[in-house]
This record gives structure tokens, sequence and C-alpha cells, in this order.
């Protein structure tokens, strides 16, 4: 009876380490929204914002600065999403999924 207490003691603080882990972990891969930033490329200072439900609003005192700005925002936003679709349409999903993609990185 000890001996299955035991187990169930280390196999709960390993699930409680793991979930702890994980949260950590998505917490590090969210973007950094405060602070300043040197971006190459703007000619000058850019302002970007972010309201309460995270809509990015950017004020630039050029055309071109606006551009960069926007970019530089959905790069924050959507880098995981553009580095998986050019994965995707490369054919090389395996190399973050592991075998179940491998099937499709074969099509592609």
């Amino acid at each position: 009876m000890r001996l299955v207490k035991r187990l169930l003691l280390g196999l709960l603080l390993t699930l409680l380490l793991l979930v702890a882990g994980g949260w950590l972990w998505l917490l590090t891969s969210l973007p950094k929204i405060d602070g300043i930033r040197a971006i190459n490329g703007l000619l000058k200072t850019v302002e970007i914002r972010r309201d309460r439900n995270g809509v990015p609003h950017i004020k630039a005192q050029t055309e071109q600065n606006s551009y960069v700005a926007l970019g530089y925002v959905h790069a924050q936003d959507r880098l995981w999403q553009m580095d998986f679709m050019r994965r995707l349409g490369a054919g090389r999903l395996s190399e973050i999924l592991g075998h179940p993609t491998v099937r499709s990185d074969h099509y592609m």
C-alpha cells in the first residue's frame, strides 16, 4: 500500500511539474509588447499601442514607417503561423510535428 501511495504521489508531482513547465513556456512565447524597441528600416519614431483587446494602433510620421511597423506587429502576432505555412508548403512539417505529418510532407 505504501508503494502505491508513493507512486501516485510521484505521478501527481510529475504531472504538476509538466503543467507548470507548459504554462511558463506559453508565457515566454508571448510577444513583448511593452517598452522601446529598435527596428531596422525605420526613419523616424513610431508609436505602437495596443488597446485592452490587444489590437495594435500605429502612429507613424511617414507612410514607409507605418508599413515597417505593421510588418513588425504582424510578425509579433503571427510569426508561428507564417513559419507553419512555410514548412507546410515546403513539405517540412515533420521536422516540428513528427511522424503524423510525414504523409503530408511526402505529398507536398
